[in-house]
């Protein structure tokens, strides 16, 4: 089965009158597709002032209010800030995903905060003195292993002290 060549925008199927050839002779055809604006130009970008087709004139298109609202929008995050967005178009969509995006942040920011302040403390716990720790009657022990002398009335911190000179 042979393919059959895709005619839908083939310049050489749509003719276009012109002059081409000789002088005063009258061409049709692929000679003057380029000169008489052909496929090239068969796109047409959206004009922001005005309504296509109505008659009217200086009312902005609906395509043009949206890509006004993303235009703002993206400036206002260009200089950080994630400003409100009025309607109900493509840019309300950009800035209730960015706000969800913002808010994950910042609960993940806080949780991380969290996290550290726990870690610190942790941190603070085990460099704290381990001598503190133990009673009064761990202390005397030590302090007889050490052969320290001390009052059968001293208090722990009296007792911790001598414990800590010892050493």
């Amino acid at each position: 089965m042979a393919i059959q060549k895709d005619n839908h925008i083939d310049p050489n199927l749509k003719a276009r009158w012109g002059f081409g050839g000789s002088e005063g002779e009258l061409t049709v055809g692929p000679q003057t597709v380029g000169e008489t604006g052909g496929v090239e130009h068969a796109r047409t970008r959206i004009e922001g002032g005005a309504a296509h087709n109505t008659g009217g004139g200086a009312e902005a298109t609906r395509q043009a209010l949206d890509l006004e609202a993303v235009n703002l929008l993206a400036a206002g995050l260009e200089a950080g800030v994630l400003n409100p967005v009025e309607g109900d178009g493509p840019a309300l969509r950009i800035h209730q995903a960015l706000s969800g995006l913002q808010e994950s942040m910042q609960r993940l920011a806080q949780e991380r905060d969290e996290a550290r302040d726990e870690l610190l403390e942790l941190k603070k716990n085990q460099t704290a003195d381990p001598l503190a720790e133990l009673t009064a009657a761990q202390l005397k022990e030590q302090l007889d292993a050490k052969g320290v002398a001390y009052k059968s009335g001293d208090l722990k911190p009296e007792l911790l002290a001598l414990l800590k000179a010892a050493q």
